[in-house]
Order: structure tokens, then C-alpha cells, then sequence
């Protein structure tokens, strides 16, 4: 097979251009201004080739750039929600914070008696079943804490510590069935018990039938509580009631306070 023969006026074309480029090259740093011409003469004769190969490739390009804007806007995209995380976090913190600290100079500013020892407490549990109705404190002995003291809020009793422990105590609120606790109305002075029930509804016993009681009359505590101070608010009456075949009337009783949104406590340690 006969080779191919090569057409003499490419291999010229091709030469010549070869050595334009060479002299481009070699001179491409010099200030002469013949080879100045040359160049550009040399740019405007490959610029057709030039915008065709840039307009070939620009689509690639912009693919390939498209991809890695994307990549770093989903960087940049994380990092400001991290950011923004953080300065909600920030917030969230800050308005816990101040929360806390009004609700602890709100509990700490309650008209007490002069002569009481009082100590804050936070509330980190709650449990309530049929026979019980209890909170846990983060207050124990190691802070001077010790069964039978009041425990109180802004809206008045809460209930009784019945154990203790080095660094937590339960107390046992006043709607447990096992919770007993002297009071008297604050109208008439009549003196009864506050007692709970396995309902969680609170009742004032221990009044005779016929007794007249209102409903809205205030309950305080009696002198006769033991370890708890006198005159402590407790709650009103919500109704009154009789039972047939019984000495007293069916008084209930509405708490002040709301026990299952109780933050913070003061424990009356005198």
C-alpha cells in the first residue's frame, strides 16, 4: 500500500505559523515595536479561533463554576446556621436567665414574718398519682433542711418536706390524701383541717353542718400547725355541701397556687 502523500501547502502554512509562534515567544518581552506589531497581528489572526474555542467551552465552564458556587453556598449556608443557632441559643439563655432571676427576686420579695429563716428553692420534679402528690426540691440537709418545714411560694402554702436527703427533698403537697394541716377562715377564725384527697381536690374539715360558710371565704394557716407559721395563705372556698348521716359540711377548697407550674420555692426554715 502506497503511503499517503502530504500536501506541500499545508506543511508550509503549518511551518510558518510554528515559526511565528516561536518568534511571539522569544520576543514576547521585548519593547520593539516591529515585534510589537507582530503580536498583534499574531492575536487578531487565532482571535476567530479564539471566541470559538471560548464560546465551545464557556457552557463547561459555567458548569463546573456553578458547581462549586454551590458547594460553597451550602458551606456558607451551614456556617450561618450555626451562627444563627448560636445567637438563638444566646437569646434563649439570656431570657431564661432573666426569667429566673425575676422569678427569685419576685419569690424573695414575699411579705414573710421578720422572725422567719427563709431559703430558695428550685422545683426539678412533679408526681402525682391516686395516692400521691409530690414535688422534688434541689435543697436537702446539707443546706439545713429537715422534715415538717413549710413550704411556700409567692401565692401562698405549697405543702410539707417529709424527707430529705444530703442535696434534694420531697415535698408533699396539699392535695395528697395523706396531707393534714390546721387552718381557720380568715372571716369568722373558725378552725378546721386542710386535707387532701386520692381526686386531688382539697377540702376544709372538720365544720359542722350549719356553719355558715360563703363561697370565696379565704383559708389560712392556724397556729395550730406545728411547724408551719400562722396566717399563711392557703386558698378559698370553692362550695360548700352536706352528706347525709354526717356531723360536717363539705367544704372544698381552691389553692392559690398552681402546683404544677411551680418553679421556685422558699422552704421557712424558723
Amino acid at each position: 500500500m502506497a503511503p499517503e502523500k502530504r500536501n506541500p501547502r499545508n506543511i508550509i502554512i503549518l511551518s510558518v505559523i510554528i515559526v511565528i509562534c516561536i518568534i511571539v515567544i522569544t520576543v514576547s518581552f521585548k519593547d520593539s515595536g516591529a515585534f510589537s506589531k507582530i503580536r498583534i497581528l499574531t492575536f487578531d489572526f487565532f482571535e476567530p479561533v479564539q471566541e470559538k474555542t471560548y464560546l465551545f467551552f464557556r457552557p463547561v465552564s459555567h458548569f463546573f463554576l456553578n458547581i462549586r458556587e454551590y458547594f460553597n453556598l451550602n458551606a456558607e449556608n451551614r456556617d450561618l446556621m450555626e451562627e444563627n443557632a448560636g445567637l438563638i441559643k444566646d437569646y434563649s439563655d439570656n431570657i431564661n436567665l432573666r426569667v429566673e432571676n425575676d422569678s427569685l427576686r419576685h419569690l424573695l420579695g414575699m411579705q414573710l414574718r421578720q422572725d422567719h429563716e427563709t431559703m430558695a428553692a428550685k422545683v426539678i420534679g412533679y408526681f402525682e398519682d391516686k395516692w400521691q402528690s409530690e414535688v422534688i426540691i434541689n435543697k436537702g440537709g446539707s443546706s439545713g433542711i429537715s422534715e415538717g418545714m413549710a413550704v411556700v411560694n409567692d401565692e401562698g402554702l405549697i405543702g410539707i418536706v417529709i424527707f430529705v436527703s444530703s442535696s434534694s427533698s420531697r415535698v408533699r403537697l396539699l392535695d395528697d390524701p395523706q396531707s393534714s394541716i390546721g387552718a381557720r377562715l380568715l372571716s369568722s377564725r373558725k378552725l378546721g383541717m386542710i386535707e387532701g384527697s386520692p381526686e386531688k381536690k382539697i377540702y376544709f374539715n372538720y365544720i359542722t353542718r350549719g356553719e355558715e360558710i360563703f363561697k370565696g371565704d379565704i383559708l389560712i394557716t392556724s397556729e395550730l400547725g406545728g411547724n408551719i407559721p400562722a396566717e399563711i395563705l392557703i386558698g378559698r372556698v370553692k362550695s360548700t355541701s352536706v352528706r347525709d348521716n354526717s356531723a360536717y359540711a363539705v367544704i372544698e377548697v381552691e389553692p392559690f397556687a398552681d402546683y404544677k407550674k411551680l418553679e421556685y420555692v422558699l422552704i421557712i426554715k424558723s
